[in-house]
């Protein structure tokens, strides 16, 4: 009896260690699986998080796409600005040369009108011989 006791203690000591065996392998598979189901979490948010990032990215590339059309519009406005200032310019200094010459004309005319001769008359106002002739002929005291 004391060896039928013996043989079903054996037994059950194999029995109980294939137990512990099964029970620490549904163990670690529960762990592993709980662990997947963390990393599966933590995966979600690191998506969600990246989803975020793109959105961010797209309203930024949004922002300066505008801002981009904003600046060559403005590039386009600043040189037709240029190109009006530039005519302005040209057209003020015709406006001076012609103001320049009329001015030098009735200074001609005045000299002429006090009878200094056709040298005097061009260096003092610079104008060519013809002109100065022209002036002298209409714009001279009559002799008496």
């Amino acid at each position: 009896m004391e060896m039928l006791l013996t043989k079903t203690f054996a037994l059950g000591i194999i029995e109980f260690g294939m137990l512990i065996i099964l029970v620490s392998l549904l163990l670690i598979i529960i762990g592993l699986g709980s662990r997947k189901k963390l990393l599966i979490q933590k995966l979600d948010k690191i998506q969600k998080n990246l989803d975020q990032v793109q959105e961010e990215i797209k309203f930024l590339n949004t922002g300066y796409g505008t801002i981009d059309k904003n600046l060559s519009t403005s590039k386009d406005n600043l040189n037709s600005l240029n190109e009006t200032i530039r005519s302005i310019q040209k057209d003020i200094g015709q406006k001076n040369d012609e103001n320049f010459s009329e001015q030098n004309i009735t200074k001609a005319i005045d000299l002429a009108k006090l009878g200094l001769s056709a040298n005097e008359i061009r260096e003092k106002t610079g104008l060519s011989e013809e002109q100065i002739e022209t002036i002298l002929k209409f714009h001279t005291p009559i002799s008496q």
